[in-house]
């Protein structure tokens, strides 16, 4: 049995005879009825629904024989990103520019020991002088120079000490400490360079740094000589053939506090 639905002239065909059988059926007999409307209501329906079934098939077949292309998908642009502040970020000023501290200036007051033990720390003494004998002399009040063994007018000696081996002929250390006027002072400075062979001065940790160097004849060993000022207080060191390393510095820290 064939259950494809009619198409073309059938489906023509099977619509005329429908109607056909409708309109015999409803010719008036001889001996005539009251038709009731919801009846004669469903006979137009039913024309109605055949009429629009066959229309569908119509429409299906006629679908089935011309394939329909798929429709194109057209992709609309993305949207170009854009630079966007978040809602939430903070609101920061301009940060405020701290103010640079100024240097301390190094103090020019100083405190000069009276005991030669008591110049540098106790840890220091034994690194610099170890177990050589001591001779604290007397300050010298006008007889010894600084640095050419008398001192000019303007100058006090506060402190006098010497470290000497009895048994070494030349080797030894000696420090001197004490004030004088700045006149004075800027004198010993500039006369500083004709010193015993010549020196030379620079400005060094807040005061003026001074020292000459040579060779002992005819013993061939070194020497130095050291003058140290800041503000009214003067410092030398004397020293042959013993090294010194880091003296002046720790005689700063007693003095000025350093």
């Amino acid at each position: 049995m064939n259950t494809e639905p009619p198409e073309g002239d059938d489906l023509q065909r099977m619509l005329v005879s429908m109607k056909q059988n409708v309109l015999e059926r409803a010719t008036p007999r001889p001996k005539r009825r009251r038709v009731r409307p919801g009846i004669a209501l469903g006979i137009v329906g039913l024309l109605a629904v055949g009429t629009a079934t066959g229309a569908v098939a119509l429409t299906l077949s006629q679908q089935q024989e011309q394939p329909v292309a798929a429709p194109t998908q057209t992709q609309q642009p993305e949207p170009a990103p854009t630079a966007t502040t978040p809602s939430s970020a903070p609101i920061t000023g301009a940060p405020t520019p701290k103010p640079t501290p100024t240097p301390t200036p190094p103090s020019t007051v100083a405190t000069i020991p009276t005991d030669c033990r008591a110049l540098v720390s106790a840890a220091d003494y034994d690194r610099f002088f170890g177990s050589t004998p001591l001779t604290q002399q007397d300050p010298p009040s006008g007889t010894d120079r600084v640095p050419d063994g008398q001192d000019p007018e303007g100058t006090e000696s506060k402190v006098s000490c010497s470290w000497r081996d009895p048994r070494a002929d030349i080797s030894g250390i000696e420090v001197r400490a004490g004030t004088a006027t700045q006149a004075t002072i800027q004198q010993e400075i500039e006369e500083f360079p004709a010193f015993d062979g010549g020196g030379t001065c620079t400005e060094r940790d807040g005061g003026t740094f001074c020292q000459s160097r040579g060779i002992v004849e005819p013993y061939g060993v070194e020497k130095a000589y050291t003058y140290f000022t800041r503000g009214d207080t003067w410092i030398t060191i004397e020293q042959t053939n013993v090294p010194t390393d880091g003296l002046l510095s720790a005689l700063i820290g007693t003095f000025w506090g350093d």
